[in-house]
């Protein structure tokens, strides 16, 4: 019997220690690739203050742009997905009552954009530039949300002593028409405050 057992054994190791057959499969897990959601950019929100001589009259212009969630995502020529802007423009009397208070968004100048910029354009500032007889005088940009972009619509922007503003593209940055606002039938009728 113990030759059984010992006979047992040996075969049993003989045929664990025999040669066995190499798989030319090899075997690697896939990694999973995760791509990040992508990034929602935002311009920085900005505030500007002038001090403007208007009319014999000291007035205050103050200038505030800021990124808006709820407006429609914009995007760069890459792809890129930013929040459009909303700018609120106030103007304020010497004795500190409104004279006009209005916040702006693309769609306020969409009869100067063309459809890319309708689309795809984010409203990327206004900016007090002087005051004109019964006018003061902004200038405006609705463009590639893409801070290294230099593709965008120049506008001019009138606000008179009424409170109605006229917005018209600017014919010398732009060098195209409309060329005054008079070219351009669409105007805000805001009264002011």
């Amino acid at each position: 019997m113990k030759h059984v057992i010992y006979l047992c054994a040996v075969v049993f190791l003989m045929a664990s220690c025999g040669k066995k057959k190499e798989s030319k499969n090899i075997i690697v897990s896939k990694k999973q690739e995760t791509r990040a959601p992508a990034k929602k950019e935002k311009m920085e929100p900005v505030d500007y203050t002038w001090n403007v001589e208007w009319g014999g009259s000291t007035y205050t212009v103050l200038v505030h742009r800021f990124p808006d969630e709820s407006l429609p995502m914009v995007e760069d020529e890459y792809g890129n997905k930013y929040y459009d802007n909303r700018i609120t423009i106030k103007v304020t009397r010497k004795d500190g009552s409104e004279f006009f208070n209005k916040t702006f968004t693309k769609n306020d100048f969409s009869h100067c954009l063309d459809d890319n910029f309708r689309k795809n354009g984010a409203l990327l500032g206004l900016i007090f530039v002087e005051s004109v007889g019964d006018d003061l005088k902004f200038g405006g940009s609705v463009g590639s949300p893409d801070p290294l972009s230099d593709e965008y619509i120049p506008l001019v922007m009138k606000l008179n002593r009424m409170g109605t503003i006229h917005v018209y593209r600017d014919a010398e940055l732009d060098g195209s028409a409309p060329s005054s606002p008079n070219d351009v039938g669409d105007s805000f009728d805001d009264d002011g405050v």
